[in-house]
């Protein structure tokens, strides 16, 4: 299995093989990312060899936790934080305008028809 990152600011998630089976190390992992100020919650699965950290974003970055599980060997050096889907979110935010102008714009054209009906 290979390291998987997944980030959004507030919640980032690890698969590391180190994790996987290995409850006694998961614990030690939680304990020490649980102490990290700024960390509201932590999952594991052994069973998946996964972690879930759920932070406050003004208290502890990303990179700080990553930095922290890669000291204690769940993370490869290569591997940084996988940027926010910003670019997901600003095509989520381009439909959306989209669908709202042309909803209004049908509004506008229906209510234009009715006034027009109305006055002939």
């Amino acid at each position: 299995m290979s390291h998987y990152i997944h980030h959004v600011p507030g919640r980032l998630r690890v698969k590391s093989p180190t994790l996987k089976r290995n409850e006694r190390h998961a614990q030690q992992t939680k304990h020490h990312i649980d102490s990290v100020h700024g960390v509201l919650a932590s999952e594991f699965s052994t069973v998946t060899g996964s972690l879930v950290i759920k932070y406050d974003t003004s208290l502890v970055g990303a990179h700080t936790l990553l930095d922290s599980l890669r000291n204690l060997g769940h993370v490869q050096p290569h591997h940084a934080v996988p940027a926010a889907h910003s670019a997901g979110a600003n095509v989520t935010q381009k439909i959306s305008d989209t669908v709202v102008n042309k909803l209004l714009e049908t509004v506008i054209e229906r209510s234009a028809t009715v006034l027009i009906a109305a006055l002939i």
